[in-house]
């Protein structure tokens, strides 16, 4: 039986042998237990990420409890992290939990700020065993147009300097990848994401890997991204799944038929994402 553990590990496996580590957004207990049995069902690991305002709205004692309860159950490595978090103190509030991973995100501040509080959350996360991921370059929203979701790319030599100033784990990264609906199909900077794989200590991250090509997720994999977050994609599959049910079964169906039904939907789609990220898999 498994528990929870930091992405470490799983990153730099990933990065050596040609896979990336699905990191699935998760806003409630069916979401959470979708995830979870899909990842135990394809042998792979997972990270369970909680976006900080579904975090403000679930709690993270409420969000924590049900991921380790969960993660008990399987025997592939889970990891539960704060995704986009906006503080030192959100951060900290997620590790005193029980998370075993943190995002810090100040991408929108300053480098130097950025760099500053990113390495106060480094160093009070590594003392408790946790991993950071920080971002550098802007990853815009999706329903932005394609010049301007291609303005914000990440610079590989700052990126150096970032890293070695905050000892951050991982290192998402602006290529071309928006958070949402795309407005237009996403241009990616295949070209500068082998640049960073290849030059940068660290794995790379790749957000916005919901309505990406699935020809473009492999690519990614096979350059050696090791972990890329899907959230919408699961979002419209759980709504999906919702509004379903209310067809088949009206408005007077019991809860456990509407939610469960969403949850095989989230599962489905989940399963979907886990066979792309693991194509190029080596043992």
């Amino acid at each position: 039986m498994g528990n929870l553990v930091s992405f470490n590990a799983m990153l730099e496996h990933a990065r050596k042998h040609g896979y990336a580590v699905p990191a699935f957004n998760v806003s409630n207990m069916e979401t959470i237990q979708a995830v979870v049995s899909a990842a135990d069902e394809k042998h792979s690991p997972l990270i369970a990420q909680l976006y900080h305002a579904d975090l403000e709205y679930a709690g993270a004692d409420f969000m924590i409890a049900n991921s380790k309860t969960a993660a008990l159950k399987v025997s592939v490595p889970v990891c539960v992290s704060l995704d986009h978090g906006r503080s030192f103190m959100q951060a900290k509030k997620c590790i005193e939990a029980g998370f075993t991973g943190v995002m810090i995100d100040l991408s929108e501040d300053s480098f130097e700020k950025n760099i500053q509080t990113t390495k106060e959350v480094v160093d009070y996360a590594h003392e408790r065993g946790v991993s950071v991921e920080a971002e550098l370059g802007t990853i815009f929203d999706a329903s932005e147009s394609d010049s301007v979701r291609t303005s914000g790319f990440t610079d590989p030599a700052q990126a150096k300097i970032f890293i070695q100033k905050t000892g951050v784990d991982a290192l998402a990264v602006s290529i071309g990848t928006a958070h949402g609906v795309y407005s237009s199909k996403p241009t990616i900077n295949f070209s500068l994401a082998e640049e960073l794989v290849k030059t940068l200590d660290v794995p790379i991250v790749v957000h916005g890997g919901s309505n990406t090509p699935d020809e473009d997720i492999i690519r990614l994999c096979k350059l050696g991204v090791a972990k890329i977050n899907i959230g919408t994609d699961l979002m419209q599959a759980y709504n999906d799944g919702i509004l379903n049910a209310f067809q088949e079964h009206g408005k007077s169906a019991p809860l456990r038929v509407v939610m469960g039904q969403a949850r095989e939907y989230v599962k489905a789609t989940a399963k979907h994402k886990i066979d792309l990220l693991r194509t190029f898999a080596r043992d």
